[in-house]
């Protein structure tokens, strides 16, 4: 059974970088994760980068950073 279907990979510290982001979507793509979890400053980047695979892109509303 494949559980990397069903998991939300996140990184919501406040302290992300774009090379952080990068690195959660290529990791994201690579071992097909259901979606990645980021801060909403980076939803367009990680749209972007997951452009034309599954994983979908989530945010959090309210979480640590507002």
């Amino acid at each position: 059974m494949n559980l990397a279907k069903y998991i939300d990979y996140t990184l919501l510290k406040a302290t992300a970088t774009p090379a952080d982001i990068e690195k959660l979507c290529q990791e994201a793509r690579q071992y097909g994760f259901f979606s990645v979890c980021v801060n909403s400053s980076y939803v367009p980047l990680a749209a972007q980068l997951l452009k034309g695979t599954d994983v979908k892109v989530c945010t959090v509303v309210g979480f640590r950073l507002g």
